[in-house]
């Protein structure tokens, strides 16, 4: 396996789309992170073009079912398939939105955010050690989301619920700087306060993309090239935190592999120049 230790590990979203030209540069990248629900319900195919990654690269796991902000326990058929699928492709680290996709009987199709509240915590809290007890093989990890509207009800800031919960279920933080980046504009704030609020060592994942402005407000569609505002938020994070790995997310105009490339090595040029400032010269991934 890699050497973790050193500087963060660069990778991206493995997308069944651009298998061909993903298997053609693995050598470009670190790691990949499987979409899990694509294994679990994606069909044969895209099933099998994942599990034969295993053993070429190391992999993480995301997810986008669990909606650990629903007001019920999750499934437990659900979670017992996901940790027989990270056992499938040997994968140890596994992370989430800290949302609600469903409520009981529906699927909402989309990453919706949670009123932030102490009854919500509480039931977050609850959701996620059940999580745990059923993949407990796995590290399990929350991501920030981007969103496009507040509840008034809201008690606490949006680091302050998520710094609580983490610390609360010993889950790690998934940081989207993307995401961070979108809701600063969006709600005027400074995102690199955002990135002070958060513990330094908890912050062992991130998310890299980029999006597009519809009329003033900014959207995180995952279809554009990572833009300079978001790299230097990076920058910064990589100053205060050490994540084990970078995950570039791109989930539209998936042909504009130039475009994915360029951002890999944007990203790389980023880690680099901070893991120089660290001591970290000479570090290189190492493979046994």
């Amino acid at each position: 396996m890699r050497n973790f230790e050193q500087s963060a590990q660069v990778g991206i979203g493995y997308r069944n789309e651009i298998h061909d030209w993903t298997l053609a540069n693995l050598a470009s990248f670190d790691l990949l992170e499987i979409t899990i629900d694509h294994y679990l319900v994606g069909g044969t195919a895209r099933r099998e073009a994942i599990a034969s990654l295993v053993g070429q690269i190391p992999l993480i796991a995301h997810g986008i079912g669990l909606s650990v902000g629903t007001a019920v326990l999750p499934d437990q058929t659900y979670l017992d398939n996901i940790a027989r699928a990270l056992d499938e492709l040997e994968i140890e680290w596994y992370s989430e939105h800290l949302a609600l996709t469903k409520v009981p009987g529906i699927d909402l199709a989309n990453l919706l955010p949670l009123p932030r509240t102490e009854e919500v915590v509480e039931q977050v809290i609850k959701n996620v050690n059940f999580v745990r007890s059923r993949i407990p093989a796995a590290r399990f990890g929350l991501e920030n989301i981007s969103y496009m509207f507040d509840y008034p009800e809201s008690t606490m800031g949006e680091a302050e619920f998520l710094n609580l919960i983490c610390r609360e279920t010993g889950s790690y933080i998934m940081l989207d700087v993307e995401n961070v980046v979108v809701n600063a504009r969006n709600y005027h704030y400074d995102p690199r306060s955002f990135v002070d609020s958060l513990p330094a060592d908890q912050v062992l994942e991130i998310h890299m993309a980029g999006g597009f402005f519809f009329e003033q407000t900014r959207i995180d569609s995952h279809s554009q090239p990572v833009p300079q505002e978001t790299l230097d938020l990076l920058d910064y994070v990589l100053q205060v935190c050490e994540p084990r790995s970078i995950v570039l997310e791109r989930d539209d105009r998936l042909g504009a592999v130039d475009e994915i490339a360029a951002d890999v090595s944007a990203i790389r040029d980023v880690v680099g120049k901070e893991a120089v400032g660290k001591g970290y010269e000479n570090a290189k991934p190492a493979v046994a």
